[in-house]
C-alpha cells in the first residue's frame, strides 16, 4: 500500500467518525430514540421496533462482506504485483538474450567474411598462381611443339585450365567483395551489376542508387552488398525472370526524433514465391538474421502484379565513422 492509499484510508476513517459523532449529536438533539419507540408503537402489530435488530446485522453482514472482499483484493493486488514484477524480470531477461543474440548474428557474421577473405586469399594465392603458371607453361608447350597430336592434348588441357581460372575468377569476385573503404557502396554494388549483367544478359537490370557513402559504416554497406549480391543470386538461379530492378536510397523521417535509414528493394517479374513457404535458402535467412542484429527490418513477399520483392531497412547511426 502507498502513501495516497494510506492517505485515503485515514480520510475515510476521519469521515465515518464525524458522521458517528454527527449523528450521535442530532439523534440526542431530537430524542429519536424516543420518537422511534412511540412509532414503533403503532405499529406493533407488524414487530416494527424488532426492526433496529434487523438492520443491526445487516450492517454487521455488511462489515464482514467489505472485510472480506477488502482481504481478497488484497490478496489479488499482490498477487497481481507478484505477477507484474515476474513479467518484468522476464522482459529483462528476454531483452538481454535479445541483445546477446544479436552480439552473437554479429560475431557469426564478422566469423563468416573472415572465413571467406581467407579463402579468397587461399584461391588466387594458390588455385589463381599455379592455374597462371599452368597456362603459361601450356602457352610455351604449344608454341615449341610440332606434334598435331599433342598440340590438341595441350590444347584442351589450356581450355580447361582457362576455364578453372575463370571459375576461380568468379569465386574470388564472390566471396570477396570489391574494397569498400576505397570505391564506396556505390561503386562496388556498379561492378556487381555489371559483372552479373554480363553473366546474364538476357535479364534487364535496372537500378537507382541514391546514397551517401561516406556517412555508411562499413556493417551497414557489407550486409547492403551482401543483400543485393544475394538477391541477384536468387533471380538468376530461380526467379525465371527477365526484368529485375534495385532501388537503394535514405528515408528521412518527417519527425526530428527520427533516425535517418537505409532502404533497399529488389524486385524482379519472375514467378514468385510459393504459397505460403517460409524461407529456406540459408543465404537470405543469414540476411534477414543480419539485417535484425542492426534493429532492421527485412521482408521477403510477392511482387505487384508478378514477381518477388525483397526489402528491407536499416537504421542509419550517425554517429558511426563512415567506411
Amino acid at each position: 500500500m502507498n502513501a495516497t492509499d494510506k492517505q485515503r484510508m485515514h480520510q475515510d476513517t476521519l469521515l465515518v467518525l464525524i458522521v458517528t459523532l454527527l449523528t450521535y449529536l442530532v439523534a440526542g438533539y431530537f430524542d429519536l430514540a424516543e420518537r422511534y419507540i412511540d412509532w414503533t408503537a403503532l405499529g406493533e402489530i407488524y414487530q416494527l421496533d424488532e426492526a433496529v435488530f434487523v438492520l443491526l446485522s445487516g450492517c454487521i453482514g455488511m462489515i464482514w462482506f467489505s472485510f472480506r472482499r477488502r482481504s481478497e483484493l488484497t490478496k489479488s493486488l499482490q498477487t497481481n504485483l507478484a505477477m507484474q514484477n515476474e513479467l518484468q524480470q522476464t522482459n529483462q531477461h528476454i531483452s538481454h538474450l535479445l541483445d546477446e543474440n544479436k552480439a552473437l548474428i554479429k560475431h557469426t557474421a564478422l566469423v563468416r567474411e573472415s572465413e571467406r577473405q581467407h579463402l579468397a586469399t587461399e584461391l588466387h594465392d594458390v588455385f589463381g598462381q599455379h592455374l597462371a603458371a599452368m597456362d603459361a607453361n601450356l602457352t610455351v608447350a604449344l608454341n615449341v611443339t610440332d606434334n598435331d597430336d599433342l598440340q590438341t592434348m595441350l590444347q584442351s588441357v589450356m581450355d580447361s585450365t582457362t576455364h578453372l581460372r575463370s571459375i576461380t575468377k568468379n569465386k574470388l569476385r564472390n566471396l570477396k567483395p570489391p574494397i569498400l573503404k576505397s570505391i564506396g557502396l556505390s561503386g562496388a554494388l556498379q561492378e556487381l551489376f555489371q559483372d552479373w549483367q554480363q553473366s546474364f544478359p538476357e535479364i534487364s537490370l535496372s537500378s537507382l542508387l541514391s546514397i551517401e557513402d561516406d556517412i555508411l559504416d562499413e556493417e551497414t554497406a557489407l550486409t547492403l552488398y551482401r543483400a543485393v549480391q544475394e538477391g541477384l543470386v536468387n533471380v538468376s538461379r530461380h526467379a525465371q525472370a527477365t526484368e529485375v530492378s534495385i532501388v537503394l536510397n535514405e528515408i528521412t523521417p518527417s519527425s526530428l526524433a527520427g533516425n535517418t535509414s537505409l532502404h533497399l528493394r529488389l524486385s524482379d517479374n519472375g514467378k514468385g514465391l510459393p504459397p505460403k513457404e517460409p524461407i529456406k535458402g540459408l543465404g537470405l535467412i543469414g540476411i534477414r538474421e543480419r539485417v535484425e542484429a542492426q534493429s532492421g527490418t527485412f521482408s521477403l513477399v510477392k511482387a505487384s502484379p508478378q514477381g518477388t520483392q525483397l526489402e528491407l531497412t536499416i537504421p542509419l547511426n550517425l554517429n558511426k565513422q563512415g567506411i
